[in-house]
């Protein structure tokens, strides 16, 4: 599944100009519920705090550190981690390739990336946590923009084509693939409480982006909600709820009650600002937040989406923010 254009080549040579100027960090607060059920949440802490990109944070899987993605040069971006207990950030990559997405591993030993190669592919990789013994995961693509990995025969991934995501659905390892969704976001995750489920952003509607179901199982399609305008991206909380950020706001939908639409749950908007990526512990009790910096903050976040994974194809060809 190669695909190389030079209309993509070009695009991201002109976005990396752009993204390079853009700033975004990284913040974390901590949240429950009080007996009157309602949320709490304790004070959003700037984990990176420094000029410059900080994205695409996940959590490990005790929750005791995320991993995020840096441009700590004009070169090539690397793996980073924070640890919540010393307040340290520590890098964990350090290559001529640029790598993004980081996901820890099932196993906890290593974590997932999308590597920009010096070909100008854009692949799936294993890499220990100490940062060596990359190992190609996905071997027929070389277009790999974001990726979610249901299970462990399952990889969703979202192949960039001629300038528009596609969802194709990779059978491990044989690797076989069912092209699903055209026109897809950058989000893709597994859904909780589902039977075997993934989700994904379909952009066809530019008035609110419709937020799409798949069973591995049985193969349906449905439609979950229909998300904010211009929002993309989301997480699940552990009893299936839908978190976004919109306009600064931490904004839930509850499936079990759609009749109560988006509902606020908190406002960061003083406090982070206008934030949009959302990453959340496999607890349940933490989320990361990015957000641009003050100086950024104006800026649209499909440009610095774009820009994250475009800079990568700063000297490559990937998508991102």
């Amino acid at each position: 599944m190669t695909r190389f254009y030079l209309s993509v080549l070009t695009i991201f040579s002109v976005l990396t100009t752009s993204a390079q100027q853009m700033s975004t960090d990284i913040f974390l607060t901590s949240f429950g519920m009080n007996r009157e059920g309602q949320y709490f949440f304790t004070a959003p802490l700037n984990i990176t705090h420094r000029p410059g990109y900080d994205n695409q944070p996940s959590f490990s899987k005790d929750g005791s550190k995320v991993y995020y993605v840096a441009y700590y040069d004009t070169l090539q971006s690397d793996i980073f981690v924070y640890n919540l207990e010393d307040s340290t950030n520590t890098r964990l990559t350090e290559t001529p390739e640029s790598e993004f997405s980081p996901r820890v591993t099932t196993d906890d030993l290593g974590f997932t990336v999308v590597r920009v190669d010096a070909d100008k592919g854009q692949r799936l990789y294993r890499i220990l946590m100490d940062g060596t013994n990359e190992f190609q995961l996905l071997g027929v693509s070389d277009s790999v923009a974001y990726y979610c990995i249901a299970n462990d025969s399952t990889y969703a991934v979202a192949d960039l084509n001629n300038n528009v995501m596609e969802l194709n659905i990779y059978e491990m390892p044989g690797e076989q693939f069912i092209p699903l969704a055209k026109n897809i976001g950058r989000c893709i995750a597994v859904i909780p409480d589902g039977d075997n489920e993934i989700s994904y952003v379909d952009k066809a509607d530019t008035n609110g982006y419709m937020l799409m179901s798949f069973s591995i199982n049985s193969g349906l399609i449905g439609s979950v909600c229909q998300l904010k305008k211009g929002v993309e991206d989301y997480v699940w909380t552990k009893d299936g709820k839908l978190l976004i950020g919109y306009e600064g706001k931490l904004m839930m939908f509850d499936r079990s009650k759609p009749e109560n639409g988006w509902t606020e749950l908190a406002d960061f908007s003083k406090s982070v600002g206008n934030f949009y990526r959302i990453a959340i512990s496999q607890q349940g009790t933490q989320l990361a937040l990015v957000a641009y910096t003050k100086e950024d903050k104006k800026q649209d976040a499909t440009k610095d989406d774009s820009g994250k994974k475009d800079e990568k194809k700063k000297r490559k060809k990937k998508k991102d923010e």
